[in-house]
Formats: C-alpha cells, structure tokens, sequence
C-alpha cells in the first residue's frame, strides 16, 4: 500500500464526505418530491402539509380505492350475470319467434297452395260448363223437362 501523506488524506475523506452529502441531498429530495406529489393527487381532507400527513392520507385514500374496487366488481359480477340471464331470455324468446315465424310461413306456403289448386279446379270447371255449353245445347229430352238438365254425380 502506498503511503498517503495527512494533507492528502484528508482531502480524500473530505471529498468521499461531500459526496455522501449529495447523494443524501439527492435521496431525500427524491422522497420529499414524491411526498408532495402524494399530497397534490391524495383528496386534501384537513389542508396539512406534514409529511407525515400527507403520507398517513395516501395509505387512507389507497385503501379506499381499494374497498371501491372490489364493490365495484362485486358490482359489475353481478350486473354481468343479470345481462348475461337476460340475454340467455332473449335468445329464448328470439328462438321461439323464429320458431313461430317458420309455422306461420308453412302454413301461408300450404293455404297459398290450396287457393292455386282450387282457382285451378274452378277454372277447370268454368271451361268444362263452357265447353258443355257451346258443344249443342242439349237434347229435345232436355227441352221438355223445362230446360233443366239431369245432373250426374
């Protein structure tokens, strides 16, 4: 080990002091500016400006925030269940008027085929009546009951 005359020793220990002042000073207004900053978003219930305040009113304003948060989800849980059942009725219902709206366009699609085949009959009825008509107007047999011809069934 080198010698280190007195004089130079003690520059030596007056310097690595003066460093330690500075990086003290640094630490504690890197503490004090986070504790001001505490005190300008915590809610001001008294005014105090004590450190000691203000730090003691963060730890209360977080376990609010905290108490909040779970009646807050208690909250939403159940509010989601009550929409979810909601929707599940919903859908439900939706089923069974999809269900009712397919009953109700079979049963259309069926009558709307019954009046074609019926319209088809009576048309085919008219023509044949028309037909019978025109193809001589009866016999002399036909003539002496009136006019009035035998119907066939």
């Amino acid at each position: 080990m080198p010698f280190i005359p007195y004089a130079d020793l003690g520059l030596l220990i007056v310097s690595f002091r003066m460093q330690q002042k500075e990086v003290e000073r640094r630490r504690r207004g890197n503490i004090n500016e986070g504790i001001n900053e505490l005190g300008r978003i915590v809610p001001n219930g008294s005014g105090e400006k004590a450190k000691g305040a203000i730090l003691q009113r963060a730890v209360q304003y977080i376990h609010h925030l905290k108490e909040n948060e779970a009646r807050n989800i208690e909250k939403w849980t159940l509010e989601k269940l009550l929409m979810d059942q909601a929707m599940g009725d919903l859908q439900a219902q939706l089923d069974e008027m999809r269900r009712m709206w397919e009953q109700e366009r079979e049963a259309r699609q069926r009558l709307e085929s019954e009046v074609t085949a019926l319209r088809a009959d009576k048309n085919n009825a008219t023509a044949a009546a028309s037909n019978a008509n025109a193809g001589g107007g009866g016999s002399e047999e036909d003539g002496d009951r009136g006019g009035k011809r035998k119907r066939n069934e």
